[in-house]
């Protein structure tokens, strides 16, 4: 692995550009990026075998940041072009960098918006850890979103992470569970993620194979 060049290209897959130092995060103990997350993402949305899963909108970690960092007054720009409006779960991949310009940060958490029950839902496997940052971005959510008085922001207990970079792969197997649970359930407040550190043990194997599946393709 030593020998390959790092910026060469791996992976094409829709809008998610793979290289070999994205794919280099998997093989060990490294905190994942957004390219990793991004992918994911896509490729779960396409392959979420119902007929309701347009009901759920996956925000790539780069807009997240974008949106973020910016004024509501401007969110319309980025997302009336993918119908947000429409959607009753909206998934943000949130990390602690603060600026807009740039890729990075240090801890991955996530937000979900549920409309059908006026509810944001926060869940953080390194406890505490983005909270603040959750709490902020949701408001500015709120106001674009035109949310009602008693629309609630609940930092929803779910398993917690024992070492300092497996945080990417708890939202993505939070992610995983809370799709699934609210296209059945219409709900996600009852979801369960007792399972989550189960699958986070085989996550970043479960995702190499994905790669040199989509690769194949």
């Amino acid at each position: 692995m030593a020998n390959k060049n790092p910026n060469e290209i791996v992976l094409s897959y829709q809008n998610s550009l793979l290289r070999n130092s994205d794919v280099n995060l998997l093989r060990g103990e490294y905190w994942l990026n957004d390219n990793i997350i991004g992918f994911y993402l896509e490729y779960l949305h396409d392959h979420l075998n119902v007929p309701n899963k347009n009901e759920i909108l996956y925000i790539s970690p780069e807009l997240t940041q974008l949106l973020k960092m910016t004024n509501p007054s401007q969110y319309d720009i980025f997302l009336k072009p993918i119908n947000a409006h429409t959607k009753k779960f909206i998934f943000f991949p949130l990390n602690n960098l603060n600026r807009k310009d740039a890729a990075g940060g240090s801890h991955w958490s996530l937000l979900v918006y549920s409309k059908p029950e006026n509810t944001y839902f926060h869940l953080d496997s390194f406890q505490d850890t983005n909270g603040s940052i959750a709490s902020t971005f949701t408001n500015n959510l709120m106001l674009y979103f035109n949310c009602k008085n008693d629309t609630k922001f609940i930092e929803k207990d779910c398993p917690q992470q024992t070492n300092g970079y497996d945080c990417g792969l708890y939202v993505l197997c939070f992610i995983d569970i809370i799709s699934h649970h609210v296209l059945q359930n219409n709900t996600m407040r009852d979801c369960k993620l007792n399972t989550v550190e189960f699958y986070v043990k085989s996550k970043r194997i479960d995702l190499l194979c994905l790669i040199n599946e989509a690769k194949k393709k």
